[in-house]
């Protein structure tokens, strides 16, 4: 049975399982090429965390990390709203056949509702399983984003 908490950065990043779940998050959402390799920036999630604008929930197999999710929270300066963010939002495929997902994406909602949210956004690869389960529980797509490598 997996158990879905919120958990600190240094939970997730020294959990059995860590690097290769990032491997695999990589492997099925990393769709350009130009980002290449992932690498964790350890350094930054500890700083977003410690200014409370980053809120990290993990899941957990037995011992073993199956899942993760950030909540990020920052205010919009066009609109002066607090919105949440869910990024890094991943379910290894072996532990996809229970309801870890939904559970990580209601906890996110969750966090951000308790620090006064105005809403989530969540981006999901196009027609990815993600991307056809948002608007099943409640999300709708608003933009599409577009990203241009300049060769670097």
């Amino acid at each position: 049975m997996a158990v879905v908490r919120e958990c600190t950065f240094d939970e997730l990043a020294s959990a059995a399982g860590f690097d290769a779940l990032c491997a695999e998050y990589a492997a099925e959402s990393g769709r350009m090429a130009e980002f290449g390799p992932p690498k964790v920036d350890v350094d930054a999630y500890r700083a977003m965390e410690a200014a409370g604008m980053a809120h990290c929930i993990g899941v957990w197999c037995d011992d073993e990390l199956t899942g993760f999710g950030v909540v990020t929270l920052s205010v919009l300066p066009h609109y002066t709203k607090l919105i949440g963010c869910l990024i890094s939002f991943f379910v290894a495929e072996r532990a996809r056949n229970g309801s870890a997902g939904t559970q990580i994406r209601k906890l996110a909602e969750d966090i951000a509702k308790e620090r006064g949210a105005l809403g989530m956004m969540i981006s999901a690869p196009s027609e990815s399983r993600l991307d056809v389960i948002l608007p099943r529980s409640g999300y709708r797509a608003t933009n599409r984003l577009y990203f241009k490598g300049f060769g670097q």
